[in-house]
């Protein structure tokens, strides 16, 4: 090969990879979105498309005409809050949405604030318990990362608030403030959805998920059902499944988990949210219900006296708030073993129990 030819081979290589540089780039602006949310939404690319559904969750709910409730929280309020059963046992009509997240925090669930104040609902539930009240642990990072950018590539320039100025600065690469920072975040999913494309287009075959943790689409006529009563695993993978010597040895070993949890009065970055989402709430006209949800009692039992003081302070601060109502079923009696999947998620009777106590708290704040 002459020199000539080496340099135009050369010179057709470099103008290759631009062509393939600029036309990635092209797809992740103009068409990123299109191509890469149907497959997070099915699971084709993330393990749980419950991640994926509060920015259109909240698109629905600002149109549904009614009085609407919004729930957050972690798995226990996502295992232990059937919106649709509450809906039926109010007197008032109004539907009560789940929109909680396994392992969520309100560091996490911050971000959505602005778009839930535009949706105007007339009561916001955060769940607050003694597994939340602490700093973000190193082993939390992960999915702190995850849920940031997942979240804040869905957005656009009205979801930005003063919640930005909570973010941790080591988090702060996490975040998406800008078009160029979203579209940045959802090219990271774009090279998996072009695979997933070509796989089904060329092999007939799929990575979507096809299980009960796979939400619907806007457009199922399951989805507003689902927002209100999201499918849950069934009993049978819980303690209804254990014979005697599996729940003798999950009552030895797993039981005092709960005993770990060492919940701080204030000062905690998950306290910083919270204040945040309170005012916020309550300062375009939202009603706040403070939810705590109940652990197994032998779980309780086996917490040192005064270990949780800090959830019981931080209770009582927010308690006296104008606007705040507190429904704490932590201390509360009454609840069985037959109420719970594990040591601090409800079963199906539990969630029954659930909605008939809390259903007539909503109709009071409402009443009132």
């Amino acid at each position: 090969m002459n020199v000539e030819n080496k340099n135009f081979t050369i010179k057709q290589l470099i103008a290759s990879v631009s062509i393939s540089v600029i036309i990635s780039m092209l797809l992740s602006d103009s068409v990123g979105i299109y191509l890469v949310n149907p497959k997070i939404r099915d699971g084709s690319l993330i393990m749980e498309s419950r991640y994926t559904i509060t920015h259109d969750a909240l698109d629905s709910i600002s149109e549904d005409g009614v009085n609407s409730v919004i729930a957050l929280g972690s798995s226990m309020t996502f295992k232990g809050l059937d919106g649709g059963c509450v809906g039926e046992k109010m007197v008032n009509d109004a539907n009560v949405y789940n929109l909680a997240m396994p392992m969520s925090l309100a560091y996490e669930d911050m971000v959505h604030i602005p778009q839930i104040v535009h949706s105007k609902p007339n009561i916001v539930m955060i769940e607050i318990g003694p597994n939340v009240l602490t700093n973000i642990s190193p082993n939390h990072s992960e999915y702190t990362q995850f849920r940031f950018k997942l979240d804040t590539m869905q957005q656009d320039d009205s979801d930005v608030g003063s919640w930005i100025d909570i973010i941790h600065p080591e988090h702060d690469d996490w975040v998406a403030l800008n078009d160029i920072e979203r579209n940045l975040f959802i090219h990271e999913y774009v090279s998996g959805a072009i695979e997933e494309q070509l796989r089904r287009a060329v092999l007939n075959q799929s990575e979507a998920r096809k299980s009960w943790a796979v939400a619907p689409y806007t457009n199922s006529p399951n989805w507003m059902d689902y927002l209100q009563s999201p499918s849950m695993p069934s009993d049978s993978y819980g303690f209804e499944g254990m014979n005697s010597i599996e729940r003798e040895e999950y009552n030895s070993t797993k039981m005092s988990g709960s005993a770990g949890y060492a919940p701080k009065e204030n000062g905690t970055i998950t306290h910083a949210a919270l204040d945040y989402e309170i005012q916020t709430l309550l300062d375009n006209n939202i009603k706040i219900i403070l939810v705590s949800l109940p652990q197994h009692p032998v779980a309780i039992n086996l917490v040192p006296q005064g270990k949780w003081d800090g959830f019981n302070s931080t209770m009582a601060r927010y308690g006296v708030i104008d606007g705040v109502t507190i429904f704490d079923q932590l201390w509360e009696s009454g609840w069985e073993d037959e109420h719970f999947y594990d040591r601090n998620h409800l079963d199906d009777e539990g969630r029954i129990e659930f909605c008939q106590r809390l259903a007539p708290v909503i109709d009071q704040v409402l009443n009132e």
